[in-house]
């Protein structure tokens, strides 16, 4: 069965949130990017249907394409802050 859209996104949190060298900084693992990459596949690995299925140029697309939409959605969130406490 397929996830909804709010599901998908959530185990897309909870995979990374799963992944604390992919964001705290205080880690020595931070800043070792072979893991981060390994750690994104991981991600990309559990959130994406039929991954074993893809061929190695359709799972580093997608990879690209679901770190993008992360990063658009910070985006978004930080420029919704920004107007309400320019607003205010």
């Amino acid at each position: 069965m397929a996830l909804s859209i709010v599901e998908g996104i959530e185990k897309l949190i909870w995979e990374v949130e799963r992944r604390p060298p992919w964001y705290k900084k205080k880690l020595k693992k931070y800043s070792d990017r072979n893991l981060k990459d390994k750690l994104w596949y991981e991600v990309c690995e559990s959130v994406v249907t039929n991954w074993s299925k893809l061929p190695a140029e359709e799972k580093s697309e997608t990879c690209m394409l679901i770190f993008l939409f992360i990063f658009l959605g910070i985006m978004l969130m930080m420029s919704i802050y920004w107007a309400e406490a320019y607003i205010q």
